[in-house]
């Protein structure tokens, strides 16, 4: 688990987030408080020796000598950024600056003064996000937005993917109270070994909603667990504190739900989805870059992933989760989809 950041200026803090560790100083101590949640959460367990990325986080503008980036490298949530050389080179819509240095392992932050400090604290945010998927892509592992579940007596695992607020973490709570296992329920690492892609946890930690304790009252008093960010009211949940022995740090995909909401449709439905409809649904959910030599890796990992899969894409229904024959046919229907 990663220690508690001191909270004075310009100390060290140092995360360990699956195979990188960064060391991020702080000019304001008040960011690192705030920042803590994003990096603290990537706290599963990595045997191997990590690659440490120094970020130097102050306060400042974007340097007027160098020319603003217009997106060519990537264009995300609230970023534009482009590669010079060894650097990346990005700014976000409020002018959160970084300069990212990928061969010398080294970053700068620079927070402008601007009068709406949330959104300020939500792009550093990005930043570091980005600059965490680009270290875990040299490292070579591809960053995937997802979840994954693994029934109780198996050893492969099912990805699921989807949208922000789709609802995730809710199907996967569903099966984790029926004694299914997982690597986590938002982010992964995949790396193709010995001619198939293995996925591995970054954390064990759940975000997960109170509202869950509706339909799942073994999740108990979520209202004690510190916020995920200021802005949800999804709490960050030790996973072992409600579903001991259920976290997992490593399985093999062999299937993909593409996770879908209907308010209006019925309980559950699926469909199957072909190689090509599957290889989308998992490109969607990995941040491809427009450089050819750093988007190769990523889409090779990704077509190598999609050859392994069975895939469907799941609908579900509101309220479906209230009903039990409900989580019934969900646990024989994801059953079925492994070998």
């Amino acid at each position: 688990m990663n220690p508690a950041p001191a909270a004075t200026a310009s100390a060290p803090a140092g995360y360990l987030c699956g195979p990188v560790k960064i060391s991020l100083v702080f000019d304001d101590p008040s960011l690192l408080a705030a920042l803590n949640g994003l990096l603290s959460q990537y706290d599963a367990p990595w045997s191997a020796p990590p690659a440490e990325i120094c970020v130097t986080v102050g306060a400042g503008a974007a340097p007027s000598a160098i020319a603003k980036p217009a997106g060519d490298y990537l264009i995300s949530y609230r970023l534009h950024v482009d590669r010079r050389g060894t650097r990346l080179i990005s700014l976000s819509n409020v002018g959160v600056w970084m300069d990212y240095d990928e061969a010398e392992k080294k970053a700068c932050i620079l927070v402008p003064d601007h009068p709406d400090r949330e959104t300020v604290i939500e792009e550093v945010e990005q930043q570091l996000v980005l600059l965490l998927a680009r270290a875990w892509a040299g490292q070579g592992w591809t960053p995937l937005h997802a979840g994954s579940l693994i029934p109780p007596d198996g050893q492969r695992c099912i990805l699921v993917c989807a949208h922000s607020g789709v609802g995730k973490t809710t199907l996967i709570s569903a099966l984790l109270g029926r004694g299914w296992r997982t690597l986590g329920d938002d982010k992964l690492l995949l790396r193709n070994e010995n001619g198939s892609v293995v996925a591995r946890a970054l954390s064990r930690r759940m975000h997960l909603h109170p509202s869950l304790a509706n339909w799942f009252p073994q999740v108990g008093q979520l209202e004690e667990w510190p916020r995920y960010s200021r802005w949800t009211e999804k709490r960050m949940v030790r996973l072992e504190a409600i579903w001991p022995g259920q976290a997992l740090d490593s399985a093999r995909p062999a299937a993909l739900v593409q996770l879908a909401r209907d308010e209006n449709g019925p309980g559950l439905a699926v469909v199957s989805l072909d190689a090509t409809a599957a290889m989308h649904a998992v490109l969607r959910q990995i941040a491809i870059p427009a450089d050819s030599m750093d988007a190769q890796p990523l889409v090779a990992c990704a077509a190598a992933l999609t050859g392994q899969l069975r895939a469907v894409r799941l609908t579900i229904g509101n309220n479906a989760f209230a009903e039990e024959s409900n989580l019934d046919r969900l646990a024989v229907m994801l059953e079925e989809l492994l070998p």
